[in-house]
């Protein structure tokens, strides 16, 4: 390197491995890479991530109840149809005889379902009757349909809409003719 007498002509060649003396004693600035994430960013692509991630798990869980009551109204389906084709059976006579009766459906225990039947005559025809057969159960410990304690029959406080019978989002409903 040539002396020079004039140190402001020195190019930023002719200043390699000096400090200039503004810089001098003054830590180095560090330039910001331009690749990586700051922790702002960090953050809040984590919070994005587990609030959908939480959002997943919700749906999961409610897939999962969801799946369990249709299975449930499944099998009780099935056992409203296969009550209503035995009560298809009964002589007509008999049919008054089955208003009120309880029983217990089949796939359940006696304790977690309960079938009602309910036979009305239909007015102006001798020769008709409605049956009603209502179905309230357990499913994931929830009672589905009025029968809360399941007795089979409406009691006291039960009749979550006044109406003076029991309903039940499981029923089957068939005229018989004589």
């Amino acid at each position: 390197m040539v002396y020079q007498s004039n140190p402001g002509n020195m190019t930023r060649k002719d200043m390699a491995g000096f400090a200039p003396l503004e810089t001098a004693g003054q830590p180095e600035k560090r330039k910001r890479p331009l690749s990586g994430f700051t922790l702002a960013e960090v953050l809040l692509a984590v919070s994005i991530l587990a609030f959908g991630l939480c959002g997943i798990l919700v749906t999961y869980i409610s897939m999962h109840i969801f799946s369990d009551l249709s299975r449930d109204f499944t099998a009780v389906s099935s056992a409203l149809q296969a009550k209503a084709e035995e009560i298809k059976r009964t002589t007509f006579s008999a049919l008054s005889g089955l208003n009120g009766t309880t029983f217990d459906l089949g796939g359940f225990g006696a304790a977690n379902a309960k079938g009602i039947i309910e036979v009305t005559d239909i007015e102006g025809y001798t020769d008709l009757k409605r049956v009603r057969i209502i179905a309230c159960f357990k499913s994931r410990a929830r009672v589905i349909g009025e029968d809360a304690n399941l007795n089979g029959s409406l009691d006291i406080g039960e009749d979550a809409n006044n109406n003076g019978r029991m309903d039940s989002p499981a029923e089957i409903i068939t005229l018989i003719a004589k």
